[in-house]
């Protein structure tokens, strides 16, 4: 078990330099986000999140799916670890192919999918998403709101102490792991919970609640 976890922590090791190394790259040189003639959804009009959903596509952040010619975000789909770890990536400006083509090895790790791998390397190198208790990375899984808030809060480097959290009749229930960041996302209102005061921290995250944290963290005075 040792030597697992020796293997484990050393392949983290050579992925965090090479995220460092892209980061420093994007530094210096920069990189466009935006795309042109991107696929607009037909499906974003019915969301309350129509205007974020709109702009996270527009900068490629998420993607849209190609159904008869049409294109669909899906704002109600439940959002899973792998491709938050998809959306991280591209929010955060990595690229895929700078992620080592060596195993990292954690324990499904030969089971995920070829797309996906590239990106949960590179987020599990940076530190921005975690293993499992079993060591597993679970992609598949839905990854629910308060790993989200926990996920989203450790990117906020300002601190600010605005009590907002106490609103919600539920935030007790956030797990103690979560619970710092997940303060720091709501006292920024990166995510502001539901018009019955509830917070909701087991719910899965949804694709449209994902395109509003995005937004939100984009356009908030007091983080950029």
């Amino acid at each position: 078990m040792k030597n697992k976890k020796l293997s484990l922590t050393l392949g983290i090791m050579l992925c965090a330099l090479t995220v460092l190394f892209t980061v420093i790259y994007m530094a210096l040189f920069g990189e466009e986000t935006a795309k042109e003639n991107y696929p607009i959804p037909t499906d974003a009009g019915d969301s309350y999140a129509e205007k974020a959903i709109l702009f996270v596509c527009e900068k490629g952040y998420m993607t849209t799916e190609t159904v008869g010619g049409a294109a669909y975000f899906y704002p109600q789909k439940e959002v899973t670890r792998g491709e938050l770890a998809t959306v991280l990536t591209a929010y955060l400006g990595y690229s895929e192919e700078n992620a080592p083509k060596t195993p990292l090895g954690f324990a499904d790790e030969s089971t995920l999918d070829e797309e996906a791998l590239p990106a949960v390397k590179l987020m599990l190198a940076g530190g921005h998403m975690m293993l499992r208790a079993d060591y597993t990375f679970g992609a598949d899984a839905g990854i629910t709101r308060e790993e989200a808030a926990q996920i989203f809060g450790a990117l906020i480097e300002k601190e600010i102490s605005a009590g907002k959290s106490e609103k919600f009749s539920d935030f007790s229930e956030v797990g103690d792991y979560f619970l710092t960041d997940a303060t720091r996302t709501v006292d920024f209102e990166i995510m502001i919970g539901y018009e019955d005061g509830t917070f909701r921290p087991k719910n899965i995250l949804t694709r449209e609640e994902l395109a509003l944290i995005l937004y939100r963290l984009a356009h908030n005075e007091y983080i950029s």
